[in-house]
C-alpha cells in the first residue's frame, strides 16, 4: 500500500478528480497513439492531453455542483463524452496531426471523455454513500480500501517498467501509462470479482493466469520498446505480475476490513 496524501484518499475530491482526469486522457491517448501506430506524437499528444483533462475537470465539476446531487454513472458518460467532444476541436487546433484525421479524433476523444465523467460520477456517489453510512454511525468517516483507489495505477506502472526495463524517456512514459491503465483493470476485477470469494489466497495466482492475456495484448501496443524477449510474451509477464500483485494488496485489505468489523 502507497502513501498517498489524505486528500487523494478521497475519490470525490478536487484533487483525485484531477488525477482521475489526467491518468484517464494520457492513458487512453497513449493506447490510441500506440495502436494508431502514432508514437512519436506521443510528447505533444500527453500535453494537450493534460490540458484537456483539467479543462474537462472544471467542467463536469462545475456540472456536478450545478445538479447538488450526484447522478448516475450513465449520465456521468454522457456528459464525459460530450465536453470531450466539445475540447476536440481546440486539440485539434493545438497540434496539427490531429486534424488530418478529425473523424478519427473526435472518436477517441468521447472514448477518453465518457469513461472520465462516468468515473468522476461513481465516486461522488459512492463517497457521499460512504459518508452517510459514517454519519449514521457516529463515527469518523472511513473510506476503507476505496482510500486505496490510487494504488493499483502505480501497481501496474511499476510492474510494467520492471518487466519491460525501458531506457529512453518516451518509451518510459509510453510503458508507465499502458502499466496503470492495466492495474486500474485489475483492481476492478479484485475489487468486483476476487472479492465475492473473500479474496482467498487462490485468487491470486487466478488474478496472475487472467492478466497475462491482456498483458500480451498491451505487449504488443509496446512493441516499439527494445527488449530480448518477444514483446507479446514480455506483456503477458507485466500483466501476470501487475494483476498477481493487486490482488495480492487487495487480499490484505480485505483481511484488514474484516478485522475491522
Amino acid at each position: 500500500m502507497i502513501p498517498f496524501p489524505r486528500v487523494l484518499k478521497r475519490r470525490s475530491s478536487w484533487p483525485s478528480s484531477v488525477v482521475t482526469a489526467l491518468i484517464g486522457w494520457n492513458g487512453f491517448a497513449t493506447v490510441a497513439a500506440l495502436g494508431f501506430g502514432r508514437a512519436p506524437l506521443l510528447p505533444s499528444l500527453l500535453g494537450v492531453a493534460s490540458a484537456c483533462a483539467v479543462v474537462q475537470v472544471l467542467a463536469l465539476r462545475a456540472r456536478l455542483r450545478v445538479a447538488r446531487r450526484p447522478d448516475g454513472v450513465i449520465a456521468g458518460a454522457i456528459a464525459g463524452a460530450v465536453t470531450a467532444l466539445l475540447l476536440a476541436p481546440g486539440a485539434m487546433a493545438v497540434l496539427a496531426e490531429l486534424a488530418w484525421h478529425p473523424l478519427l479524433t473526435l472518436l477517441v476523444a468521447a472514448y477518453i471523455g465518457a469513461p472520465v465523467g462516468a468515473f468522476l460520477s461513481y465516486f461522488r456517489r459512492d463517497d457521499e454513500r460512504i459518508q452517510q453510512e459514517s454519519c449514521s454511525r457516529g463515527g469518523p468517516v472511513d473510506y476503507g480500501r476505496d482510500a486505496h483507489w490510487l494504488d493499483p495505477f502505480a501497481y501496474g506502472a511499476a510492474a510494467y517498467l520492471v518487466v519491460f526495463t525501458p531506457t529512453a524517456l518516451g518509451a518510459v512514459l509510453a510503458t508507465a501509462l499502458v502499466g496503470a491503465m492495466v492495474g486500474v483493470v485489475a483492481a476492478g476485477v479484485s475489487h468486483f470479482f476476487l472479492a465475492r470469494f473473500a479474496n482467498a489466497p487462490f485468487t491470486i495466482p487466478v488474478a496472475a493466469v487472467a492478466g497475462a492475456p491482456l498483458g500480451a495484448a498491451t505487449g504488443w501496443l509496446l512493441r516499439a520498446v527494445p527488449h530480448a524477449v518477444p514483446a507479446p510474451i514480455t506483456g503477458a509477464l507485466a500483466g501476470a505480475a501487475c494483476f498477481a500483485i493487486t490482488a495480492a494488496v487487495g487480499r490484505r485489505l480485505a483481511a484488514r476490513e474484516r478485522v475491522a468489523t
